[in-house]
């Protein structure tokens, strides 16, 4: 089993990689499969492609940010392998930190079974040692879809996740809007974020 670069997989495996990342994700939240390979797109192979991440370095600030992760099955163990690879290589290459967004269960009007489903995604996060960060109003721009979206982070240095505030959490914050999503800090978007979270 190994983490591999998606340009380096043969066109038929690519394929099997772009099902898993496609049936991972309603086509509200996926972005086309040809984007994501610009940026550091990793399939976890075991003889045939069984899960896929994406990520995205974070300029200079030597975080990274993960875009999309996906097990191809579910229950079964490939999602904590996955992560298990993605963070030590992401250590290996120097990143300090991996930062990511999730849907939020508590988001209004969505139905009992996608509120299921976030708390699940949430839980996996946690025990695999990230935390929550305590950000309010993060609502990045998703195409057409605004969504309110929680922050979580992971230290990669191999020690327990410190928690993450004040100037630290702002510089977060800063980072994931601007080279995630292509706002600068004084977008009323992200100041709105940062006021709301008391880290004005």
């Amino acid at each position: 089993m190994k983490l591999v670069d998606a340009g380096e997989l043969a066109p038929e495996v690519l394929e099997r990689a772009r099902a898993i990342y496609e049936a991972g994700f309603p086509p509200h939240l996926r972005s086309s499969f040809d984007n994501l390979l610009r940026d550091h797109t990793a399939v976890l192979v075991d003889g045939e492609p069984i899960a896929v991440a994406v990520l995205r370095p974070l300029a200079d600030t030597g975080w990274v940010f993960l875009r999309y992760f996906v097990a191809g099955s579910r229950g079964q163990g490939v999602g904590t392998l996955l992560w298990q690879h993605v963070t030590r290589a992401m250590g290996e290459a120097g990143h300090t930190r991996m930062v990511y967004d999730v849907e939020d269960p508590a988001e209004r009007s969505v139905d009992p079974d996608e509120v299921s489903v976030r708390k699940r995604r949430i839980g996996f996060y946690l025990r695999q040692g990230a935390r929550l960060l305590p950000v309010r109003e993060f609502v990045p721009p998703q195409g057409e879809v605004v969504q309110p979206m929680l922050l979580m982070a992971v230290d990669l240095g191999g020690g327990p996740t410190a928690p993450i505030v004040d100037a630290d959490l702002r510089a977060v914050v800063e980072a994931v809007y601007e080279h995630r999503y292509g706002l600068v800090a004084d977008d009323p978007v992200v100041w709105r974020t940062i006021e709301v979270s008391g880290l004005a």
